[in-house]
């Protein structure tokens, strides 16, 4: 490296155990003012009369009152015009701060700015000098001292989100997950877009060549450069705010900003059985477990939330690269899901784990095979997982893996309520109708004609006094051919063709409306299906979302009560016995239902089908969730 002598201003070179003992300069570089390499080696009065060389003296005099004979500066000490000497140098830098007696922060804006709010804060190549150095002083413009780094740890860590004690003593950054350290950079800038990546290589412990021009990319080589070397998961837990282009699809993050609330992500078992993981011309070759939604898939991460329970975990949505081939296990990350979902371990342990390439380069695509949805108009929705166990809702690909699902069509009532992207079923709000019920039915259609059709149907009744009570069922479609009867004969009659799915939806609006229990739990009459609704999942903010489970058999995990297995995480300590107290019966009964107005022909059949069987909520004694059909 080369030094600075305090004294004579003497540049001169050191290797290896040569190197004396040495201070180090932070600083904000100033366009026009800076001391290059090249001009220290040959003074003018011109550069002599710059800012940048006042400021370099000042460094000198301060060390040489330490008691220091050697400087490092990054402005005149790196000869620029060598492409090689450049990348040494970067590659070493967090290093070289490390390694000096003391670093000095010359704050140029200080005092004219408050000492929190100087622009030295948010700029990328100060974030390891900040860090890295054993003992680190501020100054202010004149070169008066503001404090150690030490003492003044409770202020920084405020701006910076970094830890005081990383900030007091000798930083262990090993011990500190992916997604933390990104984070700390999030906020931060630079003048060339590459050096947001090669500000950060120490901070990583990572080297790397550097290649001004590649633009953006050079952030992504960087976390392919952490991946040869860490199992940290955390790395993936990034999220889509407005740094993230629309179309991107890569599993690796365009940019630090794309963690800024990142943070509180930690890894969590990754050397318990930890699996390697590697980048390939395909993308990422990962082997992870899988937890499948109603049309796509989540891949379950060794990674969770700080402040959450330890048996939690980070799961990622995916989308098929291609979505006509259901049984590739070729991904690219969602576009339309904006975080990591929190999902428990119950729901994540059991689960098929799958050797899947997850691309990591973003390639852009002309026309794009999915369509973006526009900004939600719901405060209620349904995020519905499937369980291998029910098997005709997954389609089997390479090697038997099932990899979603592609044997059905999906129809919904009201129409255009469920996002085949996310697999979100978004209840309306509440309007028209049962003022205090907002309701969604959807239909599995499948495709083959030896498979039954099926309907899961999704209610939350309003009460007077305010609360908000969950209610799900699923049905065959055999259940209801007495509907079809029903409609068939109306038309023969005369009347106008009524829409199948209209009509029962509104029946089953009225069997919740008239039992009006909580019912968090339900199964098909013939126990082929079962469904059970989930706590609140942190997915968009002022919506409650839930997480729902479709699954083929009983002692699944996730047809027990809510109460004994959340699969989102957020415990719900009811049971599922009647919701409502003698009060909120008063309320509601209070309400007449009669006085909404339904649509004309549904109304119609409604009191023809008064006299057909009917689904009775309290057939069963032995659970208040089943719906039984009786005649």
């Amino acid at each position: 490296m080369r030094l600075l002598n305090t004294k004579s201003l003497e540049l001169k070179e050191f290797h290896g155990r040569a190197v004396p003992p040495y201070a180090t300069l932070s600083h904000t570089w100033v366009d026009g003012e800076e001391v290059s390499f090249g001009d220290f080696i040959d003074l003018s009065p011109s550069t002599t009369t710059k800012s940048g060389f006042r400021k370099i003296r000042g460094a000198c005099k301060i060390a040489q009152q330490d008691g220091i004979d050697w400087i490092w500066i990054d402005t005149n000490c790196i000869d620029k015009a060598s492409s090689a000497e450049l990348t040494e140098a970067i590659n070493s830098m967090y290093n070289w701060y490390r390694g000096s007696e003391i670093c000095y922060a010359y704050l140029a804006d200080v005092p004219q700015r408050p000492f929190r709010k100087s622009k030295w804060f948010r700029r990328g190549w100060t974030l390891q000098e900040l860090i890295a150095p054993r003992r680190l002083v501020f100054y202010s413009d004149s070169w008066v001292k503001i404090g150690d780094r030490s003492d003044l740890a409770s202020d920084i860590s405020a701006m910076t989100g970094i830890e005081e004690p990383l900030l007091r003593g000798p930083a262990d950054l090993h011990t500190v997950s992916i997604a933390k350290k990104m984070s700390w950079a999030a906020r931060r800038e630079t003048t060339r877009v590459e050096d947001i990546a090669y500000c950060l290589l120490g901070l990583f412990d990572v080297n790397m060549p550097l290649l001004y021009g590649e633009g953006s990319k050079a952030f992504v080589r960087l976390q392919e450069e952490i991946i040869k070397t860490s199992n940290d998961h955390t790395i993936f837990c990034w999220s889509r705010n407005g740094s993230v282009p629309t179309e991107w699809t890569s599993m690796l993050a365009p940019s630090p900003a794309a963690f800024i609330d990142a943070g509180d992500y930690v890894p969590i078992d990754a050397w318990d059985s930890p699996m390697p993981y590697s980048l390939t011309n395909l993308g990422l070759s990962i082997y992870l477990p899988v937890v499948y939604t109603l049309t796509q898939l989540f891949v379950v991460l060794d990674a969770g939330l700080l402040q959450d329970r330890p048996d939690m975990r980070a799961c990622i949505a995916m989308q098929r690269t291609n979505p006509r081939r259901s049984g590739s296990n070729i991904l690219d990350r969602s576009r339309f899901l904006r975080s990591p979902i929190i999902l428990s371990k119950e729901a994540t342990d059991t689960r098929e784990r799958l050797n899947l390439f997850i691309r990591s380069r973003h390639i852009s695509q002309l026309e794009s095979p999915y369509k973006l949805h526009g900004p939600p108009i719901f405060k209620h929705g349904v995020l519905l997982f499937v369980d291998p166990t029910a098997k005709r809702l997954l389609s089997t690909g390479k090697r038997g893996a099932p990899l979603g699902a592609v044997g059905y069509d999906i129809e919904t009532h009201p129409d255009g309520i469920f996002d085949t992207n996310t697999a979100l079923l978004k209840l309306p709000a509440f309007d028209g109708g049962y003022s205090f019920l907002t309701s969604g039915l959807l239909r599995i259609c499948f495709k083959s004609p030896q498979d039954t059709d099926f309907y899961a149907f999704f209610a939350v009744i309003s009460t007077l006094g305010g609360k908000e009570v969950w209610h799900c069922s699923v049905h065959s479609a055999e259940d209801f051919r007495f509907i079809k009867l029903v409609i068939q004969e109306f038309v023969d009659e005369g009347g106008a063709p009524v829409d199948e799915e209209e009509l029962i939806h509104n029946y089953l609006r009225k069997e919740v409306w008239e039992n009006r229990r909580k019912q968090l739990t339900a199964h098909t009459s013939d126990e082929s299906l079962f469904v059970s609704i989930g706590g609140t999942m942190n997915l968009i903010p002022g919506s409650d979302i839930r997480a729902a489970m479709l699954s083929g058999k009983c002692e699944s995990p996730y047809s027990v009560p809510v109460s004994a297995t959340d699969i989102s995480g957020v415990a719900d300590e009811t049971d599922d016995d009647e919701y409502v107290d003698e009060s909120d019966e008063e309320e509601l009964e209070d309400w007449d239902s009669s006085n909404e107005e339904e649509s004309q022909s549904s109304g119609v059949l409604t009191e023809e089908l008064k006299g057909t069987p009917r689904w009775d909520a309290q057939s069963s004694a032995e659970s208040s969730q089943d719906l039984s059909s009786t005649s």
